[in-house]
């Protein structure tokens, strides 16, 4: 029995199976070398699946080398809603980069104007465009044009750009007879001082000499010829000390001078001059010798009215009044 199983198998037991790629492999069925021939085919089997694997693999990794790379931390789109955003998401980097190197045309722009401005600007400052070439001098009837352009000394450089306006002021300010003064331009090759004098409103006897006051006590220099015979006289004023542009700090001379500008027209054209020994005791004397003991300034509209009265309603009599009380007033007369 044993044999004639063999000899079937020997002879007509041949059958094939197909694995890997197609190959064929003899299985005799039946006894050891059936079982043998069974492990050697899945060993074959299995060697022949794992070297598919390695072909799947290495293709694999081929094809992702030799395709496109996405950027840095990025996958490749697969979807087609995927490469939709890929691509807004690259259309919106690329605005971005055009915008920035818009702003960056424009900023590099206005620098390039800024300096070419700016270099514009120097050069017609430093250039003799506009030269200063006349000095017109206004309202300088005391101190004069000639002393006034003295004074300036305006740089042979000047221009209507380069002008100096603030130096020629303060020069021209020096001089005490200057209240205020302004410096203008006049195109197209002009400077313009215009100058507000003080106005004396009394000479100050000083013993040698008489020096003029304006009615903010600043002593304007020695009296003039055309002031001498019009301005009121101020003195016996102790410890004095007046220069030419200062302010005199006594309190009786500046008391006397406020007295002096506060007198009407009518009442100081009859006054000649001013006895001012302390502040009391502030004297007016008329041209025709009427002695009017005045005293502070305050109140001198009033007393001012006063003094007119009495000397309108007792006229060529009166020899001196006294107002230094409002209320009070006196004068005396001629006797027979």
């Amino acid at each position: 029995m044993a044999s004639n199983s063999g000899r079937r198998s020997g002879s007509s037991g041949d059958s094939t199976r197909h694995s890997g790629e197609g190959r064929r492999e003899s299985v005799y069925i039946g006894g050891r070398n059936a079982d043998r021939s069974l492990e050697e085919l899945r060993a074959s089997t299995a060697k022949d699946a794992a070297q598919e694997r390695g072909r799947t693999a290495n293709g694999s990794a081929r094809a992702r080398k030799s395709g496109p790379r996405p950027g840095v931390g990025e996958q490749r789109p697969r979807t087609r809603a995927e490469r939709e955003a890929h691509e807004r998401r690259s259309a919106r980097d690329a605005k971005l980069v055009t915008q920035r190197r818009k702003v960056q045309v424009r900023a590099a722009a206005v620098v390039l104007v800024v300096l070419g401005v700016v270099a514009g600007c120097g050069a017609l400052y430093r250039s003799p465009l506009f030269k200063v070439t006349r000095v017109e001098v206004v309202g300088a009837a005391h101190v004069g044009a000639g002393r006034i352009r003295t004074l300036a000394a305006v740089p042979s450089d000047a221009t209507l750009i380069r002008f100096p306006a603030d130096a020629v002021a303060g020069r021209v300010g020096k001089d005490p007879w200057v209240a205020s003064v302004t410096v203008s331009r006049l195109f197209p090759d002009g400077m313009r001082i215009r100058v507000i004098e003080r106005q004396p409103v009394a000479m100050v006897d000083v013993g040698q000499t008489l020096m003029l006051v304006d009615s903010t006590g600043m002593v304007l220099g020695k009296r003039s010829v055309e002031q001498t015979s019009t301005a009121i006289v101020i003195r016996d004023v102790p410890g004095l000390d007046l220069k030419a542009g200062r302010r005199t700090t006594s309190e009786p001379l500046l008391n006397a001078i406020a007295v002096v500008g506060s007198l009407s027209d009518a009442l100081r054209a009859r006054i000649g001059s001013v006895s001012a020994p302390t502040i009391d005791a502030t004297t007016l004397y008329t041209r025709d010798r009427i002695e009017i003991v005045f005293g502070e300034v305050a109140g001198a509209s009033t007393k001012d009215a006063l003094i007119q009265r009495i000397l309108d309603e007792h006229r060529g009599k009166v020899v001196s009044i006294d107002v230094r009380t409002i209320d009070r007033p006196t004068w005396r007369g001629l006797t027979k």
